[in-house]
């Protein structure tokens, strides 16, 4: 196997991608981290992998992929749609530069049936890869249990007695990020993935009822589940004093995506790349919250 580098690798997940890629059996030697910021990359580099510099928004020579077989491509974070398009195609035509003969890049679970706006970034960089004509896999995530069960919201609804939820009763798929992060790993060292879209999900969809009995025998407190609204909830986060910003990004406020079915949506898809037995279940991960 070739080197394999990493777009994001100084990330949450893709520092996780790294160590599944190093339990597979990828020697760091083998492992290129990208980096924008060198503080966060020198441990990996202190672990035996090279690190490289390339920041999308100001260098990105085009042999910064020279000797990469593999690329996991973790989707940027600006939070302009268009210029985050035109970021992602700074990496895949480098990559095509480089004859890359493999990307990886994590998109957004069941893009064709939802209306959030990330869809369009991410069904955009899909089909720029596309074009690109580099064999790909497209590894298309529901959202992380780290923000529709943090432990802030989860935290907060205890101590109050009250999940808020704006869900309105429909059905909604959880995955954690290091579940996520070991599909990554299993797509870059096994065969039989190329040019193939799987959507990361968890097998069945839960609803917020079932959140709210999981977070009551957990905590060992009784929480009452609440539907509301977002008139309802934003007076509700305000007087929390909690800035504009989080409240955008709340798990209660992002519930608000799910009123279209898009929740609902499951596949089997990550259980066949990882082992439905590997999957961290909702309880297990409400567990290791400190009530």
């Amino acid at each position: 196997m070739g080197k394999i580098a990493v777009v994001g690798g100084t990330g949450h997940y893709g520092s996780k991608a790294i160590d599944c890629l190093i339990e597979r059996g990828v020697k760091p030697s083998d492992i290129v981290v990208m980096y924008r910021n060198e503080e966060k990359a020198l441990p990996f580099k202190d672990r035996g992998m090279e690190i490289r510099y390339g920041d999308y928004k100001k260098e990105y020579a085009s042999d910064i992929f020279k000797d990469i077989e593999k690329l996991l491509f973790i989707s940027g974070f600006e939070m302009d749609s268009l210029t985050r398009i035109k970021d992602h195609i700074v990496v895949i035509e480098a990559a095509r530069s480089s004859h890359v003969s493999h990307i990886v890049y994590t998109g957004l679970a069941h893009p064709y049936q939802c209306e959030f706006g990330l869809e369009d970034v991410h069904l955009a960089t899909e089909y720029a890869i596309k074009a690109s004509g580099i064999p790909y896999t497209f590894l298309r995530n529901t959202f992380y249990s780290e923000y529709y069960l943090s432990d802030i919201y989860l935290k907060r609804s205890v101590d109050s007695g009250i999940l808020y939820t704006l869900a309105n009763g429909r059905g909604v798929n959880f995955v954690s990020r290091d579940d996520m992060a070991k599909s990554a790993a299993v797509v870059l060292t096994t065969e039989g993935h190329l040019n193939k879209a799987y959507e990361i999900t968890y097998p069945k969809p839960f609803t917020y009822k079932d959140i709210v009995e999981i977070v009551s025998e957990v905590s060992g407190k009784k929480v009452e589940l609440v539907e509301t609204t977002k008139e309802e909830y934003e007076p509700y986060l305000d007087k929390l004093g909690i800035p504009k910003y989080f409240q955008y990004i709340d798990a209660g406020m992002l519930q608000q995506k799910f009123v279209d079915g898009w929740g609902e949506l499951c596949s089997n898809d990550l259980a066949n790349l990882i082992g439905e037995e590997n999957i961290t279940t909702p309880r297990q991960f409400i567990e290791k919250i400190e009530f």
